[in-house]
């Protein structure tokens, strides 16, 4: 790891200390560094090389902040073989797991090779209307169908791989990662699902028959969702961070877009994240 990029969430100055003590920390050990400009202006630096998502190329990017930072960055990322290290500077850290004060110890063992790789699948969305493809993304965790306006019941006519699944009448319908299996996905009553597996979740929000449950499908399949109502205000967004407004008659695709790269320390355990951060598991008081 010879490149490395720094980016942070907005607002940070008061954690000012840990991103000193992690720049000098990189200059010790003769790296080259870029950084966002929020992250030069908080180290009080005129002249530096910065770094922008998906176009500075660098080995390894440090993101400083919490869960939706990552998810910014990475969604601006074109090419997915950069590795990843979340220092957590937010609340939950599903994503961002090291604390600011364990920065220096950890960056060595990493520097030094202790580290693993976890390879989490990545989502291609493509929104087609009349046969075009109008709007192209990608996801970390989920993309949500919905509709907003009023309190009626959205239909999502749904194929994997051509052959029909259901057409789920519903509230709105996620398709999630298996990194994204934490957020929305739970909450609408979809299963947690080990980050690594090669698979997506299709989860639909309070679905009007009680027989419509989530299910878990292989990430090398496509899932193709027509929407079959006709309201004023339906969306389509991504990772909680993008918004595109559908039509009636849109088709919705989705397909696996290859893999990210989150640095782990071999000490690290997703079971104690789950512990941790969700009481997963845990007896109640």
């Amino acid at each position: 790891m010879k490149t490395v990029g720094i980016a942070a969430r907005h607002e940070t100055r008061r954690h000012e200390k840990y991103f000193k003590a992690l720049y000098r920390f990189l200059l010790k050990h003769k790296k080259e560094v870029s950084m966002e400009a929020e992250v030069a202006k908080i180290l009080g630096i005129k002249k530096f090389k910065p770094f922008i998502p998906g176009r500075t190329a660098v080995d390894l990017v440090v993101v400083m902040g919490g869960d939706g930072t990552i998810l910014r960055v990475l969604r601006k990322m074109k090419q997915f073989n950069t590795m990843v290290f979340g220092i957590n500077l937010g609340h939950l850290g599903f994503l961002s797991e090291i604390p600011p004060a364990h920065i220096e110890k950890t960056l060595k063992k990493i520097f030094a090779g202790n580290y693993t790789l976890d390879r989490r699948p990545m989502l291609d969305v493509e929104l087609a209307r009349k046969g075009k493809i109008i709007h192209k993304t990608h996801a970390m965790n989920d993309a949500v169908i919905s509709q907003g306006t009023l309190a009626r019941l959205i239909d999502l006519r749904t194929r994997v791989n051509g052959r029909k699944l259901a057409t789920y009448r519903a509230d709105g319908l996620i398709i999630a990662t298996p990194t994204g299996s934490t957020a929305y996905s739970l909450a609408a009553g979809g299963p947690i699902v080990y980050p690594t597996l090669p698979a997506f979740i299709i989860t639909p929000i309070c679905p009007h028959s009680f027989t419509q449950k989530p299910i878990v499908i292989p990430d090398w399949k496509k899932v193709e969702v027509t929407v079959e109502s006709d309201y004023n205000k339906m969306t389509l967004t991504i990772d909680g961070q993008e918004s595109v407004d559908l039509k009636y008659k849109d088709e919705v695709r989705f397909k696996k877009n290859g893999v990210m790269n989150f640095v782990r320390l071999p000490s690290e355990s997703y079971f104690n994240t789950l512990r941790e951060k969700l009481h997963w598991g845990e007896k109640a008081e």
